[in-house]
């Protein structure tokens, strides 16, 4: 089927990322030893992306005002960028110091799709530049088309019961960038949340690398009602979008993705896949996460996730995964050339903060 996607969660707005915490979050079996700084810089709306340049300068994707602001190490803010109905999901620093960052117009209408999606480049006199369109490349090539989401094999009887938004329906046309990865002076890596796939701009030619795999969800006894579902469809899955929200470059030259179940984005089912940039292969590393939105990965190959809707910041180290922080609402975790590890937080409350995270 064609049309509004179920469940549709893709995070980058205010209603989609607050419905979401709905779902309760398991508590960790362990528990957190790092230690977090007080913030370094406050009074942020929605600060969903994050980069860190060497000396120091931080910029902010603040999604929820339409705001790209930049911070001098001097305390000297900016906002770079400001439009009503925007939102920059993600920002990276390349070449000479270039910002660029991933940008969604929206319409009027809260519920839907993003009018037009760009990678955009950030003058320092706050000057932009459209390096490519997403939306563009999405509508040409429909990345996803091919998979298909929802229930598999239900009975007919209990097909029959669904609501007709909830039937099997395949990858439909949408793109809203999340996060962007800087691969060289004039290349990106961007991760579509709504797209489900991972995009290459370079010098403003858009290809597809990869597309994620769907991610089953099991239907329980625990959750069917809260999820409004008839209770046929307990113990069958309930195959979600991926949902892809960040991709970094790790110190092997793959590249590492964050993803969350499109819906019913029930706790646990948050990934982190590796990409093969040169044939697209995509692997897991592990899931269990909840609002996996944004990583980072370290020299030595440790990857770190914000968990939005767990309140903490995760590692994977050698397969294993360990709490580091608990911290309200991240939603990005960046790491500098120095290996000190920055994070926005407070996504969800009234005002954000970038603080320094101590593993």
């Amino acid at each position: 089927m064609s049309g509004t996607r179920p469940w549709r969660r893709v995070v980058a707005t205010a209603g989609a990322l607050g419905m979401a915490v709905m779902m309760a979050t398991p508590a960790s079996a362990q528990t957190a030893s790092g230690s977090v700084s007080d913030p370094i810089v406050s009074g942020l709306i929605g600060p969903l992306g994050l980069a860190v340049t060497d000396n120091g300068a931080i910029y902010v994707a603040e999604s929820f005002a339409g705001r790209l602001t930049r911070v001098l190490p001097n305390g000297y803010r900016t906002a770079l960028y400001q439009a009503e109905g925007s939102s920059p999901n993600g920002v990276a620093i390349s070449f000479a110091g270039r910002v660029v960052m991933t940008l969604s117009i929206f319409p009027e209408d809260p519920n839907g799709p993003p009018e037009d999606t760009t990678l955009v480049e950030v003058r320092p006199n706050g000057a932009t530049n459209t390096l490519a369109s997403l939306q563009d490349h999405e509508e040409a090539t429909n990345p996803d088309g091919g998979e298909t989401y929802g229930f598999e094999k239900l009975p007919a009887g209990c097909e029959a019961k669904l609501p007709p938004e909830l039937l099997p329906y395949s990858g439909i046309v949408e793109s809203n960038p999340y996060k962007v990865a800087t691969l060289g002076p004039f290349s990106f890596a961007v991760a579509d949340a709504a797209g489900n796939s991972i995009v290459r701009v370079d010098l403003g030619r858009t290809s597809t690398v990869a597309v994620l795999p769907p991610i089953p969800q099991r239907i329980t006894f625990g959750n069917f009602r809260q999820l409004g579902l008839p209770l046929c469809t307990v113990g069958r899955n309930y195959t979600s979008e991926p949902v892809p929200t960040d991709v970094e470059v790790g110190p092997d030259g793959q590249w590492y993705v964050s993803a969350l179940p499109g819906g019913p984005e029930l706790p646990g089912y948050g990934s982190v896949y590796r990409v093969n940039p040169e044939n697209g292969d995509v692997s897991l590393v592990t899931r269990g996460f909840s609002g996996a939105v944004d990583l980072a990965v370290a020299d030595d190959g440790t990857i770190y996730v914000a968990e939005l809707f767990a309140n903490k910041i995760s590692s994977i180290s050698n397969g294993v995964v360990a709490p580091v922080v608990d911290v309200f609402a991240p939603g990005a975790v960046e790491i500098t050339s120095d290996g000190t590890i920055y994070a926005t937080t407070g996504v969800f409350g009234p005002a954000g903060d970038v603080v320094i995270v101590t593993p």
